[in-house]
């Protein structure tokens, strides 16, 4: 493998998120704006783990999946339900237990950026031959896996 093929995948992949990302720039305002880095983290994973736990995720997952303290995170989780960005409710399956979601507005945004990535990878594959389309996501898949079985 040459180093200017390896090289060329990460720099593209990349590239590619940038510009994935700057698709959704409109949907940013003043709020997402005065986070820190790591506030705008805990949002993307809370959104990721709502997924898995719609009811709320639990701060012990929650300080888990960002490989921090539970004190750690019960503080940014103040912050930022001050922020009106996440909520904090009781757990309805363990009262002692909160649930942490996003705030509905915060939420909403999370659901507009999708749509607009579903638009435009639609009208990408769209313009692949079902050969090539079928291709690049395995392709894509493969990378994928590799890098999951590495990361555990």
């Amino acid at each position: 493998m040459k180093r200017e093929d390896t090289t060329r995948v990460w720099r593209t992949l990349f590239e590619v998120t940038d510009w994935m990302r700057n698709i959704n720039a409109g949907l940013i305002d003043q709020t997402f704006l005065n986070l820190t880095f790591n506030q705008l983290r805990m949002i993307k994973i809370v959104y990721v783990l709502n997924r898995e736990f719609p009811e709320g995720v639990t701060l012990k997952v929650l300080a888990e999946s960002l490989n921090i303290t539970p004190a750690a995170a019960s503080e940014m989780v103040d912050a930022l339900v001050r922020k009106d960005v996440l909520c904090r409710d009781h757990n309805p399956q363990d009262r002692r237990a909160v649930a942490i979601r996003l705030a509905e507005n915060c939420r909403k945004r999370f659901l507009e950026g999708e749509k607009n990535f579903d638009h435009v990878t639609a009208d990408f594959l769209n313009t692949l031959s079902e050969e090539r389309r079928n291709s690049f996501l395995s392709g894509l898949e493969a990378l994928h896996n590799f890098l999951a079985a590495r990361r555990n």
